[in-house]
């Protein structure tokens, strides 16, 4: 690798810790469109590159000579490899310092500046992860969203319910395989930061993914519904479906894509479900079936 190509590559590094500069400090509609993963990604395809590069090119450093005299690399920087050049030639004693060579860089120092680097980017990154989301919201509009979801829950409940965001993880998440609980009959549901933040967004009138979005209403929906007493999970699936149109509605959506969004969500159930057939719809789930919340409607979910 010439001295053009390592100044090309430097430069591609700086100008990727600037963009992530730039987006740490970018307005959170930009932050949301950009996957965390593809900056990080990209830092590291492109200090993989640079440093086999790098290795490759120190591959006959690396080797050792076979002759026990003076060694390759020293007699090209600082010798003749053809012999003693005769002191009494006056060329010898006149001519110009030969040009310093630079040294060529060693796998050794490639991969800890590639170290360096991509620590400085994971960083960035995890400190833009911690500004994303609901953790980057302040506590009085955490409080305010928790309330106004409670509210959309008790709709449904009918009766007085708490909806908490679990930022702790103690309820929900990945360890649980949850995206929200809530105890049959109870007063009290858990949601995760996830799900709370895509509804606060939607309150927001940021609508975001679609398929996410309504995954994140059939969600609150699904857990109200056990608030108010339901305890199948496949019946509380189909009554979240339909309720959740109108949980979108209040939220923000219009009511054509409150029922696009609740009409996906429940043609996506036998995928979602394929692990778990506790959260299968059940047959009569239709239009004019036995699940059916308003027969009077013609429009299922």
């Amino acid at each position: 690798m010439d001295e053009r190509q390592l100044r090309l590559l430097r430069r591609l590094r700086l100008a990727l810790l600037a963009l992530l500069v730039v987006w740490f400090f970018s307005p959170p509609e930009w932050r949301y469109a950009v996957p965390l993963w593809l900056p990080f990604g990209v830092a590291l395809a492109l200090e993989a590159q640079f440093f086999v590069v790098g290795v490759r090119g120190s591959a006959p450093v690396l080797g050792r000579d076979t002759d026990r005299g003076p060694q390759r690399a020293d007699l090209e920087d600082l010798g003749w490899p053809g012999g003693e050049e005769p002191e009494e030639d006056d060329e010898f004693w006149h001519s110009a310092p030969a040009p310093r060579r630079r040294r060529r860089r060693g796998p050794v120092r490639s991969l800890a500046e590639a170290a360096v680097v991509l620590a400085v980017i994971a960083l960035v990154a995890f400190a833009i992860n911690i500004r994303r989301g609901w953790s980057s919201l302040p506590a009085e509009t955490q409080a305010r969203v928790e309330r106004a979801l409670s509210a959309q829950a008790r709709t449904i409940a009918g009766h007085r319910v708490s909806v908490r965001c679990d930022t702790a993880g103690r309820h929900v998440g990945a360890v649980q395989e949850a995206d929200g609980v809530a105890v049959v009959g109870g007063r009290e549901a858990w949601l995760t930061p996830g799900i709370c933040f895509r509804l606060h967004r939607l309150r927001e009138g940021h609508v975001g993914s679609f398929s996410a979005t309504g995954r994140a209403i059939a969600v609150l929906a699904h857990e109200a519904w056990h608030l108010r007493g339901v305890a199948d999970e496949g019946v509380t699936n189909c009554y979240a479906f339909q309720s959740g149109v109108d949980v979108g509605v209040r939220l923000g959506l219009s009511q054509s894509t409150a029922h696009r969004m609740m009409r996906q969500q429940l043609a996506d159930n036998p995928l979602d479900a394929a692990g778990d057939s506790r959260y299968l719809v059940p047959p009569e789930c239709r239009n004019d079936g036995r699940y059916d919340l308003d027969r009077a409607a013609n429009a299922f979910p």
